[in-house]
C-alpha cells in the first residue's frame, strides 16, 4: 500500500515535540526516524500503547507534527488511535511518553463485532470442529 499523508489525526503535544527534539538532538541514531504510535498490548479498560523512534514502513500512515518529527501509525492500528494526542510526562509517574486517546472507552472489553477478529475467531472453530461437524466452542485471547 501506498504511504498516505494525513495532516491531522494524531497530534503531538508541544512537551512532547520539545522532548522528541531534545531526544533527536542526543542520538545520531534518531535523527531521520519518525515515531511509531503502535498498540502495546489490551486489557480489561483497554488499549496499552507504545511510542519510539522507528522506520518507516510500507503502508505506514503519516501524521506531521512538523519539518522534523512526523508521526507513523500502521493500518492495524490506525482505526484505534484516530483524534489521540501524544504527550511527554516527567513525574512521579516517569519518564515518557502517555498516550491520551478520546476514543478509549469504546475500545474497553472483548472486540466480538471487529471484522477481522470475527473472521479469526469463525476460523478457529471451523479448525477445531470435531471430524462428524459437531463445532467445539473456540476460546478467544
Amino acid at each position: 500500500m501506498d504511504n498516505e499523508l494525513i495532516n491531522s489525526g494524531v497530534t503531538l503535544s508541544e512537551e512532547a515535540a520539545l522532548a522528541t527534539r531534545q531526544l533527536i538532538a542526543e542520538s545520531a541514531e534518531n535523527q531521520f526516524k519518525p515515531l511509531r504510535l503502535y498498540l502495546d498490548g489490551k486489557g480489561c479498560d483497554g488499549f496499552f500503547y507504545g511510542v519510539s523512534f522507528d522506520e518507516r514502513l510500507d503502508g505506514d500512515h503519516e501524521f506531521i507534527h512538523d519539518d522534523q518529527i512526523t508521526i507513523v501509525v500502521d493500518d492495524d492500528t490506525l482505526e484505534f488511535v484516530q483524534g489521540a494526542t501524544i504527550n511527554w510526562v516527567d513525574d512521579e509517574r516517569g519518564r515518557g511518553y502517555l498516550v491520551d486517546n478520546p476514543s478509549h472507552k469504546k475500545y474497553r472489553g472483548k472486540f466480538f463485532k471487529r471484522p477481522k477478529w470475527h473472521s479469526s475467531r469463525q476460523q478457529r472453530k471451523e479448525e477445531q470442529s470435531s471430524p462428524n461437524g459437531d463445532e467445539t466452542p473456540a476460546e478467544l485471547s
